[in-house]
């Protein structure tokens, strides 16, 4: 019995070869794509303010509750669906346990260390530098009442850092005004700014945000073309609007910085333009307006930008 298991083991080992050849053996499959983590870290505002002490005015800096502005950011970079958002609580904890200030997470090397023990590939961090609300009265002709204009602006300096080689790989300012118009009697009170107002800015700043965030990290591409039609990898929330002309772009050589070797980017190529004509949840559609169709697949995408509008001289008296 023994004798004829050996045999058969034998013979099995000695036809295998010959089958083998032909047989085809399937490649392992390529490990599918993801997402790119991402940590969103508390925002920092200080400014300049006065305080009294012992009969003493001195100006001090202070400190304000950014919480608000770094959630909401965090709900719209998850609605693009583009990273792996990590939650807000898990990126505390983390912090409190390195018992890391604000100067430390600065500096690149500790930035790694956080990146690494909140388990993310990029952090973005940012500050705000300049926060204001004024209101701006003018009479109404003919008339007793007076036009309230409520003037914001706000600007945050923001970067994103790669966890992984601590390397900055954007900064970007973020600026963003808004004018909300009201009229209003002469005789009545002063009216207090309106509930939603702060919210209304923040999220025309996460808005900006957000889009340059993708753009750093996920240029928009091509991702089915026809003679006439074409896909992009964007969907809601990444910056894309009905109507809106997209400059269709080709990578070709690499361009190296010659003092550190440093890889700066790609020599683009236009070979033609693009129309948005509805954007879904995940994709955007256009429609072919220049260039020979089909594009390429993966072809880069950047909006045509648009010249500023002159906003005028500034008019009425200070509030």
């Amino acid at each position: 019995m023994a004798v004829n298991r050996l045999f058969a083991g034998l013979l099995s080992a000695a036809l295998l070869p010959a089958f083998a050849q032909d047989v085809e053996v399937a490649p392992p499959p390529a490990p599918a794509p993801s997402k790119a983590s991402l940590a969103v870290m508390p925002f920092t505002y200080h400014a300049r303010a006065l305080q009294t002490k012992d009969g003493w005015t001195e100006v001090v800096r202070k400190e304000f509750e950014t919480t608000e502005l770094t959630n909401k950011l965090i709900t719209a970079l998850v609605a693009t669906r583009k990273f792996d958002v990590v939650e807000r609580s898990r990126i505390d904890d983390a912090l409190d346990e390195m018992k890391l200030t604000e100067q430390e997470l600065a500096d690149p090397a500790r930035a790694v260390e956080a990146g690494k023990v909140i388990g993310a590939d990029y952090l973005l961090m940012g500050s705000i530098s300049l926060f204001s609300v004024r209101a701006e009265w003018s009479r109404v002709p003919n008339s007793t009442h007076w036009s309230r204009a409520l003037k914001s602006h706000i600007i945050v300096d923001m970067r994103i850092v790669d966890s992984r080689t601590s390397k900055v790989v954007a900064a970007h300012k973020g600026e963003v005004k808004d004018v909300q118009r009201s009229l209003h009697d002469a005789n009545d009170a002063p009216p207090a700014v309106e509930a939603d107002f702060g919210d209304r800015l923040q999220r025309m700043l996460c808005d900006e945000l957000v889009v340059y965030t993708i753009d750093s990290v996920y240029p928009i591409r091509i991702v089915d073309s026809d003679g006439v039609q074409v896909s992009l990898n964007r969907g809601t929330g990444g910056g894309l609007e009905v109507g809106m002309t997209l400059d269709v772009l080709v990578e070709g050589k690499e361009i190296l910085d010659p003092d550190t070797g440093e890889m700066l980017g790609y020599r683009q190529q236009q070979i033609g333009q693009i129309r948005v004509t509805e954007v879904e949840e995940r994709l955007t559609h256009g429609t072919v307006i220049s260039g020979e169709a089909p594009f390429p697949e993966g072809a880069v995408c950047k909006p045509v930008k648009k010249a500023a509008p002159d906003p005028g001289p500034e008019r009425g008296p200070k509030w």
